[in-house]
């Protein structure tokens, strides 16, 4: 009898399942999106979005890749660092990068953000969804990591859109 044990299950891990991640119904992406109620005019909003966009990326300029006024949208596509366990079970190794795209819509008394397309660049772009099929024959169990991780640190991005496109608040000191 023959016996093969794959290397990549001795990987260790710290999850043994899937985050819940929204899929989009009828694209079958993964989908973050909300439309949030904010009071404002559209080019209010819309110039939220830009100064929360700028002064959360450290990379602004490269990061935003739209700015339509006329529509009240800005787009911005940006990435997350993601890491693996390594054999130790202690410490981190990098593995690289998956990149988002962020929308941000603004209308009278809302914004909907929508954070979409999310993929690593491999030898081709090679999106998130397929880690989701443990059938595929290169899935591993890390992608159960890479996914928490990915949904962490998207779910940090939406709490920092929200805090964002709040009013500022005004400071009165009359004394």
């Amino acid at each position: 009898t023959l016996v093969t044990v794959s290397g990549v299950f001795a990987q260790k891990t710290l999850h043994t399942d899937f985050p819940d991640m929204p899929i989009d119904e009828n694209t079958h992406l993964v989908t973050y999106r909300e439309v949030v109620t904010q009071a404002g005019e559209p080019t209010v909003l819309y110039e939220r979005a830009l100064k929360w966009a700028n002064k959360y990326y450290a990379n602004p300029t490269v990061v935003i890749t739209g700015q339509d006024k006329k529509n009240k949208v800005v787009t911005c596509v940006s990435n997350i660092k993601i890491s693996t366990l390594a054999k130790d079970g202690k410490t981190w190794q990098n593995a690289g990068y998956v990149y988002y795209t962020l929308t941000i819509e603004a209308k009278d008394g809302r914004y909907r953000y929508t954070i979409t397309d999310i993929y690593k660049k491999e030898q081709a772009r090679f999106p998130i969804e397929k880690w989701l099929d443990t059938s595929r024959p290169e899935w591993t169990p890390v992608r159960y990591d890479h996914l928490y991780q990915i949904d962490e640190a998207i779910h940090k991005l939406i709490e920092s859109i929200e805090e964002g496109m709040e009013p500022e608040k005004v400071i009165n000191d009359e004394w």
